[in-house]
């Protein structure tokens, strides 16, 4: 009898080992990576009739103390252009280890890439307000899952002058290309 007790509780045990104690898997790599951030742009809303161009945009201060000067010295990052009239798009900035202050989709609405550019939506992890949420970069990481909302019918508030600010970076950028 006492053997059958032993075999049935030394079965038992085996069956409630579960790894519940285990503490849970963390992402321990040190593996290189070229350092920035993605993710998805939601769209809600009905699109506007012209688009020009559609970009995430980061910046290293908010607001800008000196908006050329940060562009200039590459303060400033953005992804490539962004597909139209869909319901999400994934997105990448590969941007310098370090904060970021402000994340923005941008819109170009109009013909010239100087002026005719609108902030859609901003990365905000609080609903209560409309500060955006900085992001911290470490050295050789890229953070995923940086997911922005941007609501037609309810833009965010427009910052400072960020139709120059978009222009130039973008106009800097296809020199440097060339």
């Amino acid at each position: 009898m006492r053997a059958k007790l032993f075999i049935i509780f030394f079965l038992l045990s085996f069956y409630s080992c579960d790894h519940g104690l285990k503490p849970p898997e963390v992402d321990t790599s040190t593996q290189y990576e070229e350092p920035g951030f993605g993710g998805i742009v939601y769209f809600k809303g009905t699109w506007p009739d012209t688009i020009y161009d559609l970009r995430v945009v980061a910046f290293r201060n908010y607001p800008p103390k000196n908006i050329i000067s940060e562009v200039i010295e590459g303060k400033a990052k953005f992804s490539q252009s962004l597909p139209r009239r869909v319901d999400s798009a994934k997105y990448e900035v590969l941007a310098d280890t370090g904060r970021w202050e402000y994340i923005v989709v941008a819109l170009q609405y109009g013909a010239n890439i100087f002026s005719d550019w609108k902030a859609i939506g901003v990365y905000d992890t609080t609903k209560s307000d409309t500060i955006p949420t900085p992001l911290y970069i470490p050295p050789g990481r890229f953070i995923r899952g940086i997911n922005i909302v941007c609501d037609f019918r309810n833009p965010p508030p427009q910052p400072f002058k960020l139709s120059e600010i978009i222009g130039l970076l973008i106009t800097k950028q296809i020199e440097i290309e060339k």
